[in-house]
């Protein structure tokens, strides 16, 4: 395999980053250097000042730690938002139209759960955004989150499968649609994965939002393949 470069994008919360990083390390990174894959790390992560508490994962600590990502990490590339001043920012109403039962629960905790995959592909897309000024130096790219505990190394030889109409996705955890939390693709697939947000709105006209499915409905809809890849990994929560 000639020489790639590979840009390792992260998004979302980083709160168990002190936890996960020895699993990146080793699973992500240490076999893109021992195959002499240069590779530059992305992130976009949120600042939160005081408590955290998720509803759908029964998450809750008094303070939320906002880790030094650059030390743990060491990204070229990062960005931070305030996690506060993004969701006033976001009219998630707009998002409520087609609400539908498929959680099971409330209407109210339909709506959460929407309002998190809002953050989430809002912090995806903020660091795609930054990705795509520098995309050209790239073979490929990874996207995952920094809550990731990975057990199980990446295969180099998936590199080999990617061309531009088609996208590495974790075989598991499909529920009604597909895995959303990581993916490798080609530059200009990963870019069209990334900002997937400024589609949300229009599509909520129309269908109700199951974070999975959205993804499913939206790569089918690019003509993009899914090739369904053994990931062994774990979300690790506060």
């Amino acid at each position: 395999m000639e020489r790639k470069k590979v840009a390792v994008i992260f998004y979302g919360l980083s709160r168990t980053l002190e936890k996960t990083i020895d699993s990146i390390k080793h699973h992500l990174f240490t076999p893109l250097e021992e195959n002499s894959i240069e590779y530059d790390v992305f992130i976009h992560t949120f600042k939160i000042f005081g408590p955290y508490h998720n509803e759908w994962s029964s998450e809750s600590t008094p303070v939320y730690k906002n880790e030094d990502i650059e030390k743990i990490l060491n990204p070229k590339y990062y960005i931070y938002s305030d996690q506060g001043t993004v969701i006033c920012s976001i009219d998630f109403e707009d998002y409520y139209k087609k609400l539908g039962n498929w959680t099971g629960m409330s209407s109210e905790m339909t709506k959460y759960l929407i309002k998190n995959l809002c953050l989430a592909l809002y912090s995806k897309k903020q660091i795609t955004l930054l990705f795509e000024q520098h995309k050209e130096e790239y073979d490929y790219a990874i996207i995952c989150r920094p809550d990731m505990q990975f057990n199980k190394t990446i295969d180099i030889d998936y590199f080999k499968e990617l061309n531009d109409s088609n996208i590495i996705i974790p075989d598991d955890q499909w529920w009604s649609g597909c895995n959303d939390r990581f993916c490798i693709g080609t530059p200009n697939v990963v870019l069209q994965y990334g900002k997937l947000f400024d589609e949300l709105k229009a599509y909520s006209e129309n269908k109700s939002i199951i974070s999975e499915r959205y993804l499913f409905d939206k790569l089918k809809e690019k003509g993009i393949t899914i090739i369904p890849k053994k990931m062994e990994y774990v979300t690790l929560r506060i």
